[in-house]
């Protein structure tokens, strides 16, 4: 087939491609001006390096301490840069999110997110969910039916573990598609993409994820300095009662016995000086081993700063109705064509040629004749 074949076919057919043309065209437009606006904010943190030699913010070199019984030796760097994105999308942080309250675009009054995912739908959505979207709309049903109850997100300040209801789950899955992150391996710089209905309730989720992130990130790389520091907090506190309540036992035995002559009053102040010596020891290593573990703690607070803090955008992400109306126009000229060519390929097959050379491809490729040439 030539180009003026082609160019033939296409001319004949003209009336076809133009009407092809011109429908998608108007689904295009119709979709683009439909669709729901976009907007998205972005934050940036970066992790801060940590101290591997365990140095005091001061400047004070950790050997002045050591007479004191502090030792500042390194530590581990914890989190890196490439978890940073797991840890923002974790059940954790996205749970505390849902719970907080906004300021949505389409809703009267401020609201958590929760209440607003949850919220009855509009006459729009609900013909579309059971009609475009009818497939999707059952798949979420039946996931919701076999799931059961949500999986645990995390523990309170108790230890009880966090379990959300459905409502809770249900926000977390809406959540999940308006938040992303990427880090560039070679700055450890993450960016952190909200994407919502409008640029203020786009701002202020980027807010919450951020603070919710560091206050994450935080907790992670202290856990076990924490828990260090209120053992040693609940030790230290029970080891200077039992110092005061040695202290006042020797104290009331001096007072009765200020000069004891007696081998078995001598005895028994010897081993009340013996218990209060040893308080005070323990006393004093404790107070070190609380200092250390304080400093430590301290040291591993700061571990993500904010280079760029969310602000809401000047204009949006999508749709990009530009895009969606040439797309949707070039598709209809290659359906128009498709649709031209196959339909000047059915005209000519009713030539005899064209009929004969049909059935001889019909011939061979019949299992018969296959059978019949295998034979020879």
């Amino acid at each position: 087939m030539s180009l003026l074949d082609i160019l033939l076919v296409l001319a004949r057919h003209k009336t076809l491609i133009v009407r092809t043309v011109l429908v998608f065209a108007l689904l295009g437009v119709t979709y683009a001006l439909l669709a729901e606006e976009e907007f998205t904010s972005e934050a940036r943190v970066v992790r801060e390096a940590q101290q591997e030699g365990g140095g005091l913010p001061s400047g004070i070199p950790g050997g002045a301490l050591s007479g004191l019984g502090i030792s500042l030796g390194g530590a581990s760097s914890g989190l890196t840069p490439a978890a940073y994105p797991e840890v923002l999308q974790s059940r954790e942080v996205r749970l505390a999110v849902v719970r907080d309250t906004f300021r949505f675009p389409d809703a009267e009054r401020p609201m958590t997110f929760v209440d607003y995912a949850n919220r009855p739908s509009g006459p729009l959505s609900t013909v579309l969910n059971y009609t475009l979207w009818l497939p999707w709309t059952l798949k979420g049903m039946l996931g919701s039916a076999i799931s059961g109850k949500p999986a645990p997100a995390g523990t309170t300040e108790t230890g009880q573990p966090m379990i959300p209801s459905q409502e809770e789950d249900e926000a977390l899955k809406s959540i999940s598609d308006k938040i992303s992150a990427s880090v560039d391996e070679g700055t450890g710089l993450m960016t952190i993409s909200v994407t919502a209905g409008g640029p203020e309730q786009a701002s202020d989720l980027a807010k919450s994820f951020l603070d919710h992130f560091s206050t994450r990130v935080r907790e992670v790389r202290t856990e076990k300095v924490r828990e260090r520091l209120e053992f040693v907090e609940r030790r230290f506190e029970e080891v200077e009662q039992e110092l005061e309540a040695a202290e006042g036992e020797l104290a009331q035995f001096l007072e009765r016995n200020q000069n004891p002559t007696t081998a078995s009053l001598q005895f028994r102040r010897d081993r009340l000086q013996r218990q209060v010596s040893f308080k005070e020891q323990l006393y004093s290593e404790l107070q070190s081993q609380l200092t250390q573990t304080r400093l430590d703690l301290q040291r591993r607070q700061p571990v993500v700063t904010v280079v760029e803090r969310p602000v809401p955008p000047m204009s949006r992400s999508a749709p990009q109705r530009t895009l969606i109306v040439l797309l949707a126009t070039m598709f209809g000229g290659i359906l128009g064509a498709a649709g031209a060519f196959l339909s000047a390929f059915f005209k000519e097959a009713n030539n005899t040629e064209k009929k004969l050379k049909l059935i001889k491809i019909r011939d061979y490729l019949s299992p018969f004749h296959q059978r019949e040439g295998s034979s020879f």
